[in-house]
Formats: structure tokens, C-alpha cells, sequence
């Protein structure tokens, strides 16, 4: 549903036309900034930990627009990479369900605290699991 491939915009996610993709390299290079070395994880097939942007709180008008992802019908498609190294593919994991939110903080390169918010989805279908253990390899 969108015009355009605003692929090199989207820093990560970005709420429009309903929807809100989210896109994730699993494993981030060492060398990336403090800011952005979020812990975005697969706790189980089922349940994926995601970590929004720094500068986010429970009250930012992203986090409320996922929270009320029921009364507005939002869908949250997730699509990972492994890393860098395999380019810029992803693979789409399926839709996610939010259903615990906490804030958290994370920490610039100067040690500055940064609001974070951890968000944990219920994976809609469960995650194939040859691509499950392909990306905790």
C-alpha cells in the first residue's frame, strides 16, 4: 500500500497507511553507536522482544498508536535479516501482536541515559523453524 520504497526513512519502523512494518537486523555490528544497539530478540518461536527507537516513551504517539493496534486494526508485519553481511533482504516473519510494554532506557556513546520502550508481540503464525534456528546460529 505504499507509493514509494521508503526503505532508507523508515530507521527501523514507521506507522502508516494502518500499518506498521517492522524491519530488524538480528545481529548488529559491534561498531554501531550505543543508541542503536537495541536487543531485539526471539524469546521462543511465538514471542519476539523489540526494542522501539531511543528517545521513546510509553506516552510517545508511536507506542500509544501500537498499544491501540486493536481499535484501529493495525497490522505489525516483522521482517528480519541475520546481519549485515546478507545484503539488504529481508525475511518476513509474520504479523505481530503487542502485548506487554516497558520502558526502559538505553545509553548514548557519551553514557547518557536515552527512554526506550521494550515492546513483546505474540507472533501471529509461529516462526519457521529452519529460519528460527538459522537466525540464533
Amino acid at each position: 500500500n505504499w507509493e514509494k520504497n521508503e526503505e532508507s526513512t523508515l530507521y527501523g519502523y514507521k506507522i502508516k497507511h494502518n500499518t506498521c512494518p517492522i524491519f530488524v537486523t538480528y545481529n548488529k555490528k559491534p561498531d554501531i553507536s550505543e543508541s542503536t544497539k537495541y536487543e531485539d530478540e526471539f524469546i521462543n518461536p511465538y514471542v519476539f522482544s523489540w526494542m522501539t527507537r531511543s528517545r521513546v516513551r510509553l506516552d510517545s504517539r508511536e507506542v500509544i498508536a501500537i498499544k491501540d493496534h486493536k481499535k484501529t486494526g493495525l497490522r505489525i508485519p516483522l521482517f528480519i535479516k541475520k546481519n549485515d553481511a546478507e545484503g539488504t533482504d529481508f525475511y518476513y516473519m509474520g504479523d505481530c501482536i503487542p502485548y506487554d510494554y516497558i520502558p526502559t532506557k538505553s545509553y548514548d556513546n557519551k553514557g547518557r541515559s536515552l527512554d526506550i520502550v521494550n515492546i513483546k508481540f505474540n507472533m501471529e503464525d509461529e516462526v519457521d523453524e529452519y529460519i528460527f534456528n538459522y537466525l540464533e546460529s
